[in-house]
């Protein structure tokens, strides 16, 4: 009985050990909308461009205006630690991800590569990372 018993014991700790070996399931990308010229970019159903995250968080940028088409990029000058690549970003579906390892403040903007200063002057929000 007692040999039954330390063999169900074995097999109940490998279990639980294979079990905590399990990746954890990949957390959701914080959504950046580019909601239009005059309104900006918005954070998820927020009114804010600005978002705090953690390091291996990502970001999911996406063109929510059906008038326009933009593209996602870095503050020039700002220095942050990686820069966002400039990405155009058509209306839905298109879509561009970003994992951001490296703490720090990123300025973004939607990019001036169209000759359109207006959305640079209204498009432009920070992400920091902790």
């Amino acid at each position: 009985m007692y040999t039954g018993f330390v063999r169900w014991l074995g097999v109940f700790v490998l279990l639980i050990g294979l079990v905590s070996c399990q990746p954890a399931a990949p957390k959701a990308c914080v959504v950046i909308r580019a909601v239009s010229v005059e309104a900006g970019f918005k954070v998820g159903n927020t009114d804010s461009p600005d978002v705090t995250i953690q390091r291996g968080d990502c970001i999911e940028f996406v063109n929510a205006d059906p008038s326009s088409s933009h593209t996602v990029q870095t503050k020039p000058f700002s220095n942050p630690p990686e820069e966002i690549p400039a990405t155009n970003l058509p209306y839905e579906p298109n879509r561009f991800k970003k994992v951001f390892n490296i703490a720090g403040e990123y300025e973004y903007i939607c990019s001036l590569s169209t000759n359109n200063v207006a959305h640079a002057r209204t498009m432009y929000g920070k992400i920091t990372v902790r």
